[in-house]
Parts: C-alpha cells; sequence; structure tokens
C-alpha cells in the first residue's frame, strides 16, 4: 500500500480535482463521483462494493487499515489540513475525506433483474428536495427493510455530502434508483404485481392502522410542501394517512418515512 501514499503540498494540485467544492456543485451528478466524509463514512465505504477513486487524509496517521480487496486499487493523498480547508472551501475537521463512484443510473427493473421476492417493499419519493429529509429517508429505509428506494428527479442527491451524512452511509447499502422516468418505473413495478400506496394528508384516505400491506408494495412519499401530485396520485392503488392529534396537520417527511416503512416491513 505504500506506493498508492502520495505527499502533495497544494490545494491546487489538479489530482484533487474532484474534491473542489465547486466541481461538486457542478459535475459530480454529471461525471458520477461523489465524496464522503469522516471515518465512520469512508469506513462504511470501504466496506461496500462501490469504487473507490481515491481518499484524502489531513495525516498519515489517519490512513485506514483497508480491506483486502481494497490494497492497492487507489491513490492515498496527504495534504495539511490548513490545504484542505482551502480544497473544499469551509472548515474541515474530519481527517479524511474518500471520493467514491456512484452505480449506473439504471430503472427500477435493474433492482429485481430475475424475479422479484414474494414480499417486496419499496420506498419511492417524488420531489423532496431536502438532502436531510433524503439522508434520514435512505437510512430508516435500509433500517426497517425495504428492499429499494426510487427517487424521481426531482428529489435531493441521495450521494450529496449532506445526504451522505444523515443517511450515516445506508446509502451504501440499499439499492437507489435515480429514475430518468419515475411514471414508466413505476409501471413496470406495477406490471410485476406491486400495489401503489401513497401517502396523502386526506380525511378519506384509508388511517394506517387499518391499511393492510399488499405482498409487493409501493410506499410513495410526495414534496415536504405540497405532498404527491396529482399525475402521480391518479396512477397509485390505496391512499393511505396518519392520523394526528392536538391540531396537527403534518408531520416531517422523513419522520413519516419511516412510520409507514415500519408498518409496511414489519406486518405479518
Amino acid at each position: 500500500m505504500a506506493e498508492n501514499i502520495i505527499y502533495i503540498d497544494s490545494p491546487q494540485d489538479p489530482q484533487l480535482i474532484r474534491y473542489q467544492r465547486e466541481f461538486e456543485r457542478k459535475a459530480h451528478m454529471r461525471d458520477g463521483y461523489f465524496i464522503a466524509e469522516s471515518q465512520f463514512l469512508v469506513q462504511r465505504l470501504l466496506d461496500s462494493p462501490f469504487p473507490i477513486e481515491s481518499l484524502v487524509v489531513d495525516d498519515a496517521s489517519k490512513i485506514p487499515e483497508l480491506p483486502a480487496q481494497r490494497q492497492g486499487q487507489f491513490p492515498i493523498y496527504v495534504l495539511s489540513r490548513s490545504d484542505i480547508k482551502e480544497l473544499v472551501g469551509y472548515n474541515f475537521h474530519r481527517g479524511i475525506l474518500a471520493c467514491g463512484q456512484r452505480p449506473p443510473r439504471h430503472e427500477i427493473a435493474s433492482v429485481f433483474p430475475d424475479e422479484v421476492p414474494a414480499t417486496s417493499t419499496v420506498l419511492a419519493a417524488s420531489k423532496i428536495g431536502d438532502f436531510e429529509n433524503i439522508g434520514a429517508i435512505i437510512r430508516a429505509a435500509c433500517a426497517f427493510g425495504a428492499d429499494a428506494i426510487l427517487l424521481d428527479e426531482g428529489c435531493a442527491d441521495p450521494f450529496a455530502k449532506r445526504s451522505l451524512r444523515v443517511s450515516t452511509g445506508h446509502a451504501f447499502k440499499i439499492p437507489i434508483v435515480e429514475s430518468q422516468d419515475f411514471a414508466a418505473d413505476l409501471k413496470q413495478l406495477q406490471s410485476q404485481g406491486f400495489e401503489t400506496f401513497a401517502t396523502v394528508l386526506s380525511d378519506s384516505a384509508t388511517p394506517l392502522s387499518q391499511v393492510k400491506r399488499a405482498d409487493r408494495s409501493i410506499i410513495l412519499m410526495g414534496n415536504e410542501g405540497y405532498g404527491l401530485e396529482a399525475d402521480t396520485l391518479a396512477h397509485c392503488t390505496h391512499q393511505i394517512t396518519i392520523p394526528m392529534q392536538r391540531g396537527s396537520d403534518s408531520l416531517n417527511v422523513a419522520m413519516a418515512s419511516g412510520i409507514f416503512l415500519y408498518h409496511f416491513c414489519h406486518m405479518q
């Protein structure tokens, strides 16, 4: 591994371009990369099947012990903390970053390439724009046992730094499909026997306590402010809701997702 350790004395070194904040904002989604920061997230990335382009540490002592299959795969750059701060554009104090490669943008059919399991749960999200909400939804979907996450193009980037931080690296553990045609992917799942459960704020919707999951279920979550769009609702099999007390009119979308996921994934 020693020959892969490269000491750098300038944050402008072209080998570090993918870590520059301006590059991250403009090009990571287009070029297929993401940045993970902190020992915890980098370790989860190392333990995952995701390809890694490089690591950056502020001290050689921060270099993690690499799994056998990772050794010799990528360079490890060492530069001072002050140089990393200039490189990334904020007060960096986590000691380590990694540049990973995003999975290809596939259709939802790629999650079930052979046969859909008899009991399956997909969390589908539309136009959820907050990075932290997306991160929390990913964490809940992974923790409660969903089989996959389907995001439309209006959702925040699941591999942005804030999303990854809040997801605590669970984005490396569950299939995430960044859909290029959300309606078509939903129709594909429906053709495979999935029923769609749209989460809404409506007195006419079925209270969650009365909802019986289908063997193959899609839970649809909508925008933080206005929920699911009419076109999406029109193609849903069911509309379900969480009744509120004390005059409350809604829950944070990530909290609501956790409640729905627990109900669906743990129902006998």
